[in-house]
């Protein structure tokens, strides 16, 4: 029965509604809050929902702020609130130009305005200053700066990285060196060179390369000193000379050749025969790329093979 009585209440209320012809006799509206029905800021008098007014928001901080409305009927009952947002920007304070009295510097981590070291009588945000780093470790670090103006107010600290270098430790030497090529197998895992003992070392050995793939190579040195510590390895790119990663396209009448351009090659040839065990001549026309080569389709067909100039 309770369910029932519900649904004939609500069936009455639209009913009534499409008989009756109600009219909007006030309105009012609200900043943010609802301070609940007429509580609002009132607009009298209106007649219709259509609404022009000029509502003032000298009151409302600068942000984001929601402005309701809703109306009022003839027999008393409010509707539900109409929204919209709206922006109250913020205003610039106003800027006055002060004179720089005084900067300061510091390391690292920030001491607090005032407790960097000082550097007086300034009138100008430039200065060429020499800032002793005698007091810092070798490694990384940050420098900044922050001027004091005349008001007595800080500024934002300004900074730069830069590198105290490591210098070589007293009595070492080097004693050691290995090489590998391209992939590192480890400290020590190298191929080993004898070296005497010194502070400086300088000396020429061969370079067992062993087989590699055709293409691009680097060969690696690193050294080993007094202490048993290693240095970062050093690369010195090589090629074999013969082009690697060949391809041929044929396209739109002409045939391209590809290959890896390699490390000191600046000059390469083209030569061709007609048959693979045949005599290959050299392909005097045809254009070059810098790792590339392309010449009109020939018929019959051709085998290709490309060599590198090495030219000192």
């Amino acid at each position: 029965m309770k369910i029932a009585s519900v649904i004939v209440f609500l069936l009455g209320l639209a009913y009534t509604g499409a008989l009756c012809s109600l009219s909007v006799t006030d309105i009012e509206y609200f900043f943010d809050t609802d301070p609940g029905p007429g509580n609002g800021t009132q607009i009298y008098d209106r007649n219709s929902v259509v609404l022009d007014e000029l509502i003032d928001t000298a009151a409302l901080a600068p942000g984001i702020h929601r402005l309701y409305i809703r109306a009022r009927n003839d027999e008393g009952f409010w509707g539900l609130p109409q929204r919209a947002s709206f922006h109250i920007p913020f205003a610039a304070p106003d800027f006055e130009e002060g004179i720089v009295t005084a900067l300061e510097f510091f390391f690292d981590g920030d001491p607090g305005p005032g407790n960097g070291t000082q550097i007086y009588g300034r009138d100008m945000v430039e200065f060429d200053q020499a800032i002793d780093t005698a007091s810092l470790s070798a490694g990384i670090h940050r420098l900044y700066v922050r001027a004091w103006d005349d008001e007595g107010k800080w500024s934002m600290p300004q900074s730069v990285s830069f590198l105290i270098p490591w210098t070589a430790a007293s009595g070492v030497l080097v004693t050691g060196l290995e090489y590998f090529i391209d992939t590192d197998p480890g400290f020590g895992n190298g191929i080993q060179v004898a070296v005497t003992p010194g502070a400086v070392v300088s000396t020429s050995f061969p370079i067992l390369v062993g087989p590699v793939t055709h293409g691009n190579h680097c060969l690696y040195i690193r050294a080993r000193n007094s202490d048993g510590g290693w240095g970062f390895p050093a690369c010195c790119q090589f090629s074999d000379g013969i082009p690697a990663n060949l391809n041929i396209s044929i396209s739109n009448g002409l045939v391209t050749l590809f290959w890896e351009d390699l490390y000191g090659i600046d000059t390469y040839k083209v030569y061709s025969a007609s048959l693979p065990e045949g005599v290959f001549g050299e392909e005097t026309g045809g254009s070059f790329g810098t790792s590339s080569w392309t010449s009109p389709v020939s018929d019959p067909k051709r085998f290709y093979r490309v060599t590198s100039i090495y030219e000192e």
